[in-house]
């Protein structure tokens, strides 16, 4: 996986969807896992769901808790859900490349 600078290079490759590993917390892959981290259950739920119908093609996670993914379909899922600071920036970074 390309280790990358959250401050340059994972916008480029959060809009190009490629994998990709920071310095910090934040990391994407064409693979989701299947952990939820701190995801509240709601969430998980969806997030299982959306992984078997219609399939995950794309994960972002901060720490190692999924923030967004894209379905298989197309369709980008960024939860609405408060978290810490940092995971917050990872979240707008999410919604300025992703959307």
């Amino acid at each position: 996986m390309t280790l990358v600078s959250i401050r340059s290079d994972a916008r480029r490759l959060l809009s190009a969807r490629k994998p990709f590993q920071t310095h910090g917390a934040l990391y994407a892959d064409d693979f989701p896992r299947s952990e939820t981290g701190r995801m509240p259950q709601e969430w998980a739920e969806a997030y299982r769901s959306d992984r078997e119908d219609p399939g995950i093609s794309y994960a972002v996670y901060s720490y190692a808790t999924p923030i967004a993914w894209v379905r298989c379909d197309g369709v980008p899922v960024i939860p609405e859900v408060g978290y810490s600071v940092t995971t917050t920036r990872h979240q707008n970074l999410c919604r300025a490349w992703l959307e």
